[in-house]
C-alpha cells in the first residue's frame, strides 16, 4: 500500500510520516506540501533515519503523484496560533481545505482520506460532499480525545493508563462526549459517578487551556502521531480494530448531514463499521447542541 500525507512539510504531517514508516507497513509515504525544500529535507533525512527499522520508502512528491495511493492523509493547515477553540481554525483553514480537495478530486478517485485539518468535523463532512466517494472512505482524526480521556481516568483513579479501555465521540473540541458508561478496566467496568464525571471533563478543559496558553506555535504533534499512527496502522493491516473516528452519519443516533467523531471499526476498505451505541437523555441532549453547532459550521463553507 501507498500513503501521502497532504501537509507533509510540517509538524504533523513530518511526524506521523516518520512514525508510519517506522512500523514498515506502507511500500512508500509521498510528502506533500507547499516548501518543496522542507520536503526534499525531510524524505533525505527519512531515508538514513528508517534504514535499521523499515523498507518504506518516503519521497517528496506532488498531487500529479497521488493516484496510485490507497490512503490519504490531509495534514496541512494554516500556521498555529492560540486560540480559545478548535472552531477558531475555520475561516484560518478554509482555503487550505478547499486547495486539497481540488488536488485530491483531480488526481485521486479511490483512496481513503483521512482528515486532520481542524476543525476536523467541519472539513471531513466537506471533503465527503466534495469528493463524492463512500462516506466509510472520508475518516475523520479524533482519537486523541479518547487517549486524552483515558490519561484524565488514570490521574484521577491512579489506575495504569494500558489497562484502560475508554472513548469519546462527538466533536473533536470543546464538544467532545466522554462515554463513562463505557469506561472499563482489564475487561472490568468502572462506576463512574458525577464527582469524578466532573473533575474528568474539567481536567480535558483545563488541559486544552493550559496547552494553548503556552503560544507556542506548535500544535500537538507527537500525541496526534501515535493516535495517526494507530489509524493508518488498523487500514494497512486491516486489523479491524475499534477506534474513536469522525464518519459522515446516515441516521447513526438520528442525525445525518453531519460528521462527528463515533467508535469505527477500521480496516483495510476504511471504516468497515460504526459500532452501535446507547446514550442516556443527558449525553443525547448534549450531543444534540454539538451537532446542531457542527451543522451551522459547515452551511459557512
Amino acid at each position: 500500500m501507498k500513503l501521502a500525507i497532504i501537509g507533509g512539510n510540517g509538524l504533523l504531517g513530518s511526524t506521523t510520516a516518520f512514525l508510519t514508516a517506522q512500523k514498515g507497513i506502507f511500500d512508500e509515504i509521498k510528502l506533500l506540501g507547499r516548501r518543496k525544500n522542507v520536503l526534499i529535507h525531510h524524505a533525505m533525512d527519512m531515508e538514513h533515519a528508517l534504514m535499521p527499522f523499515s523498507e518504506t520508502k518516503v519521497s517528496a512528491s506532488s498531487y500529479e503523484d497521488i493516484g496510485d495511493c490507497d490512503v490519504i492523509l490531509v495534514a496541512a493547515s494554516a500556521p498555529e496560533r492560540e486560540v480559545v477553540s478548535r472552531d477558531e481554525y475555520l475561516k484560518d483553514n478554509i482555503e487550505v481545505v478547499k486547495e486539497v480537495a481540488e488536488g485530491i478530486g483531480k488526481y485521486n478517485n479511490h483512496a481513503i482520506v483521512i482528515t486532520a485539518t481542524n476543525p476536523i468535523d467541519v472539513f471531513n463532512y466537506y471533503l465527503y460532499k466534495k469528493l463524492k466517494r463512500n462516506r466509510m472512505k472520508i475518516i475523520g482524526f479524533a482519537s486523541n480525545d479518547s487517549l486524552r480521556l483515558r490519561w484524565a481516568l488514570s490521574k484521577e483513579l491512579k489506575l495504569d493508563f494500558n489497562k484502560l479501555e475508554a472513548y469519546c465521540i462527538g466533536e473533536h473540541g470543546e464538544g467532545q462526549l466522554p462515554l463513562m458508561s463505557y469506561v472499563k478496566c482489564e475487561e472490568k467496568e468502572i462506576a463512574v459517578n458525577d464527582e469524578l464525571r466532573y473533575k474528568i471533563k474539567n481536567n480535558l478543559v483545563e488541559w486544552f487551556k493550559e496547552f494553548q496558553s503556552l503560544n507556542a506555535g506548535r500544535t500537538s504533534g507527537w500525541t496526534s502521531a501515535v493516535t495517526l499512527t494507530d489509524i493508518l496502522e488498523a487500514i494497512a493491516t486491516d486489523s479491524r480494530k475499534i477506534i474513536e473516528c469522525s464518519i459522515p452519519l446516515e441516521g447513526e443516533l438520528g442525525y445525518t448531514d453531519v460528521s462527528i467523531g463515533m467508535l469505527v471499526r477500521l480496516g483495510r476498505n476504511g471504516a468497515e463499521e460504526i459500532i452501535p451505541i446507547k446514550l442516556t437523555a443527558d449525553e443525547k441532549s448534549e450531543l444534540d447542541v454539538t451537532v446542531s453547532k457542527i451543522k451551522q459550521q459547515i452551511e459557512f463553507i
